[in-house]
């Protein structure tokens, strides 16, 4: 009849925020994420139902205010670097500005184009595994033209 509390029913703890949720001034913390049809780090398409995109996957998702705070408009290329907590900094190029429901100060994009933005010492402090869910990013728009 599987696990059972002591009072029978689901119980419920509350844990800590960890103390590094503020990624800085004018930075964002940026998570990655699986599109509809991805199964772990296999791609079976270009789309992703879930958030009305097809045949992109270079794309960040961000706040349409943190967006105006940068000056870019939705599908512009932007360029996204990521500081790493042993102070290497990461960047990919070219990537594409859409606009979606995400809280300010957060952005989203797909694994695994941005694990590359994950550093060796980005780990989580319980369980030493890769935070590819809490990445301190600057997004600015790209310095090239098209994507390298």
């Amino acid at each position: 009849m599987g696990c059972q509390t002591p009072s029978g029913r689901a119980e419920f703890s509350l844990a800590p925020l960890p103390d590094d949720v503020d990624p800085g001034r004018g930075r964002l913390v940026l998570a990655t994420v699986r599109s509809h049809d991805q199964f772990n780090t296999t791609i079976y398409s270009n789309d992703d139902r879930y958030r009305g995109l097809k045949g992109l996957r270079t794309v960040i998702f961000m706040n349409p205010s943190d967006m105006s705070d940068r000056g870019i408009e939705e599908f512009d290329l932007i360029d996204v670097r990521s500081f790493s907590k042993d102070g290497t900094e990461r960047t990919v190029y070219g990537y594409r500005a859409v606009r979606y429901e995400v809280p300010a100060g957060c952005a989203a994009g797909y694994m695994p184009e941005l694990n590359v933005l994950c550093g060796i010492a980005d780990v989580s402090s319980q369980s030493e595994q890769p935070v590819t869910k809490h990445l301190v990013v600057e997004i600015t728009s790209s310095v090239t033209k098209d994507p390298p």
